[in-house]
């Protein structure tokens, strides 16, 4: 008996379908073929990062200043969370899915006094139980997860930022697999602090956290009892160390700045390439992209005779959480996509790592171009280990939805 043909000869690495790091724009990948600088030149922060964060402003859709620094997204929410959180503070987290459990993690690390808001994977949020929640903790901030990666859900951030500013509380949103994918209105929706990182959705290489702040959270930072326990998370040293006095910081204008943390020139300038891509795309052409591809992704899975894992009404456009067919083991399909058809998605995560299956549309993988393979890769890994599906029915679902929007 011929062994199988092993399909991924012909590549040199697997395509990211994964929900992040996602695949990067080729004028981002050039941006990091480049000589090194120094971080703390002053043409580097005046001619590179701050036209970065200010650039930043309109993806973030704020007027408020966006702090880039090195890190992932879970450095963005780590400091966050310290810069405004103190010992004993109430904190009401809502918890959906494996990323609401790191940010109690987090607030039980900084000290907090928090109270989870518990919600079934996958399921959709009671805001009117949420809602008297808050009224009775009445917590100095409420924190959410936007888009829950480990269940492919997206939540109501702006009906959560108004239960927030009903009880005065800070509104602290998790926008990791969201901001540049999904619509995220941060002043408009009330958000004190929006954290996220750079190897989603922005399509950025991985290794910066990004933080927007509101007034409101500066002054939080700025009436804290003790300064945070954090010197290199600490959020307002950028603001009194960095941020020109012109938009409320301490640094004169025209005068050098300091960079509360050594800043990776490189990454920098590739965030720089790729916030500049996603304007010239236009936010609301890039929305609808990631939505319409991942309504493909959809059509096909269920051409295929596989269900989707959250409620239908809270879907993602970012990434899909997919079950498994029944007796399918999801980390067989894992390996035969990645070592037999090039193409690599991820399992669930925690309690659901068994039972489904995760597949992100970001940035330009938002994609025919990427998702149809991938579809397709899917249907054969699946044949491969037992599950019969029409052969190219999910691909031809896909296709008529990008045939329908196009």
């Amino acid at each position: 008996m011929n062994e199988p043909t092993n399909w991924t000869q012909v590549q040199t690495r697997p395509i990211l379908m994964i929900p992040g790091p996602t695949e990067l724009p080729w004028p981002v990948i050039q941006a990091l073929n480049q000589p090194p600088t120094i971080q703390y030149d002053r043409g580097f922060d005046e001619n590179v990062l701050e036209p970065t964060t200010l650039a930043l402003r309109d993806v973030f859709q704020t007027k408020h200043e966006v702090i880039v620094m090195p890190g992932s997204g879970r450095t963005a929410l780590e400091a966050g969370a310290l810069s405004v959180i103190e010992p004993g503070d109430r904190v009401l987290v809502v918890g959906a899915g494996q990323f609401g459990l790191l940010m109690r993690e987090i607030m039980n690390r900084v000290g907090a006094d928090w109270t989870e808001f518990p919600v079934e994977w996958g399921a959709r949020l009671d805001l009117d139980r949420l809602a008297r929640e808050a009224e009775r903790l009445r917590p100095k901030a409420i924190t959410l997860v936007h888009n829950e990666t480990s269940t492919g859900a997206t939540y109501p951030a702006a009906e959560v930022g108004k239960i927030a500013r009903g009880t005065g509380a800070l509104f602290l949103l998790d926008t990791v697999s969201s901001i540049a994918g999904i619509d995220v209105r941060t002043d408009e929706w009330g958000v004190d602090l929006n954290m996220t990182g750079s190897q989603k959705c922005l399509a950025a290489p991985l290794g910066m956290a990004l933080v927007s702040v509101s007034p409101r959270a500066w002054e939080a930072m700025e009436r804290r009892k003790a300064k945070a326990h954090s010197y290199a998370y600490d959020l307002l040293r950028w603001k009194e160390w960095w941020i020109p006095a012109s938009r409320g910081g301490k640094v004169p204008d025209g005068t050098p700045r300091r960079q509360p943390v050594s800043i990776p020139t490189h990454l920098t300038d590739a965030l720089r390439v790729a916030t500049r891509l996603i304007l010239e795309e236009g936010l609301s052409k890039r929305f609808r992209r990631h939505a319409v591809a991942a309504a493909a992704l959809r059509a096909g899975v269920a051409a295929m005779g596989l269900e989707m894992f959250p409620d239908a009404s809270i879907v993602s456009s970012t990434v899909s959480s997919i079950k498994s067919p029944k007796g399918v083991d999801t980390g067989a399909v894992v390996q035969t996509m990645r070592d037999r058809y090039g193409v690599l998605i991820g399992t669930g995560l925690d309690k659901i790592r068994t039972t489904t299956l995760r597949i992100g549309t970001m940035g330009i993988t938002a994609s025919p171009h990427h998702l149809l393979p991938t579809l397709s890769a899917l249907e054969l890994a699946l044949r491969d280990l037992g599950y019969k599906a029409e052969p190219g029915a999910g691909v031809a679902a896909a296709q008529k939805t990008f045939a329908d929007n196009s």
